[in-house]
């Protein structure tokens, strides 16, 4: 009797383990898949650069170790060896945009400029993008580190070596800059 009760007990156990495992499969998934979706976002939004350097580059307020920093912010971000350099380098596009849209506030005729306002409202939107998928994947990255720091979850995490994520913030609002 004690035997079916030991080999019973062991057998719940690796479905516990089993279960467990799968859990942090999804969960790890779920954290890559909106990493992904935010690295794209911001990709995407960085091609807008560019443009809007060469937007920047007619207004007297934004001197041109600006504008060149500015256009060299793309490949920065895209080449930063970690997720902290990452963040304070999309964080300074986000306060960059934001200094060129103030600089365009003093320039009355870019309110009727339909090119300037397209472009303006292109990296509205891209900021928006970048900021939902930030998001989810904050939420994605915290439903999995929650996961991995119970007891005794974390010990199969630490089998199985899955890692923690870390979170990604930066400044996102240009709309106050808008209004």
């Amino acid at each position: 009797m004690a035997i079916w009760f030991l080999f019973g007990a062991m057998c719940m156990l690796v479905v516990l383990l089993m279960l467990a495992y799968l859990k942090f499969v999804s969960l790890n998934k779920a954290a890559k898949d909106a990493w992904q979706k935010l690295d794209f976002n911001m990709k995407n939004r960085a091609e807008l650069i560019p443009i809007l350097a060469l937007s920047a580059a007619s207004f007297e307020e934004l001197d041109r170790t600006f504008i060149y920093s500015l256009s060299s912010l793309k490949d920065s971000c895209r080449n930063a060896p970690t997720l902290k350099d990452r963040v304070a380098c999309e964080s300074e596009i986000t306060q960059k945009f934001k200094k060129v849209f103030t600089a365009a506030m003093h320039h009355p005729e870019l309110k009727t400029d339909a090119h300037f306002l397209k472009l303006q409202q292109n990296i509205i939107q891209a900021e928006g993008k970048v900021q939902r998928a930030k998001k989810k994947y904050n939420s994605a990255a915290r439903d999995f580190n929650t996961i991995a720091s119970i007891i005794p979850l974390n010990l199969i995490a630490k089998m199985f070596e899955f890692e923690p994520y870390e979170y990604f913030d930066f400044d996102p609002s240009l709309n106050e800059v808008m209004k």
